[in-house]
């Protein structure tokens, strides 16, 4: 009997003690893969801390936008085709709503394809944003040298990327100084 004790206690010791890892093992995994997720926007667009390029566009609206005039502005690319698009598009109007209400800084989201393609995400994007839609070799595809979506960043005040991210939640806030 004291043998069979020993025994019942040793292994749930022992299961313990794997349970204990496995959550470590669990906890680490998911850092790396939050940490590859960056790396790979890296690619997508002008790489962080890049001035963004002059250029010019209009919106769906009809306003004119360049470079001197957005500021400091969250922006979103997307695509019709693309199946992470439409779920992270949701997301992009909420924080996007956000980001308005909070800080009153403005918010550029460019859709690539033809009009005809885009009206689903033009609807959902216009009350929130100035949206151009554009052919993938527009000004702003261009200037951004964007290769692939949907991807997501912020240009500081001085005209810089200061962050890229594939979630829109993820979006640093932008300063609330005065506008």
């Amino acid at each position: 009997m004291p043998y069979l004790v020993t025994a019942v206690v040793l292994i749930a010791v022992l299961c313990l003690l794997n349970l204990l890892l496995t959550f470590g093992v669990i906890r680490k995994l998911r850092a790396q893969v939050k940490e590859k997720a960056d790396r790979v926007v890296d690619g997508l667009i002008i790489p962080v801390g890049s001035a963004v390029p002059g250029f010019s566009a209009v919106t769906t609206a009809g306003e004119r936008v360049s470079r001197d005039s957005l500021g400091e502005t969250m922006l979103g690319f997307f695509t019709p085709g693309c199946e992470a698009c439409k779920e992270r598009l949701p997301l992009f109007v909420d924080q996007a709503r956000a980001v308005t209400r909070e800080t009153g800084r403005s918010v550029l989201a460019v859709v690539h394809g033809t009009e005809e393609e885009t009206r689903a995400q033009v609807a959902a994007l216009s009350e929130v944003a100035h949206v151009v839609v554009e052919s993938n070799d527009g000004p702003l595809g261009e200037a951004f040298d964007i290769t692939g979506y949907p991807v997501f960043g912020l240009i500081d005040a001085d005209g810089t990327l200061s962050a890229t991210t594939f979630d829109p939640a993820r979006i640093p806030a932008p300063s609330t100084a005065a506008v």
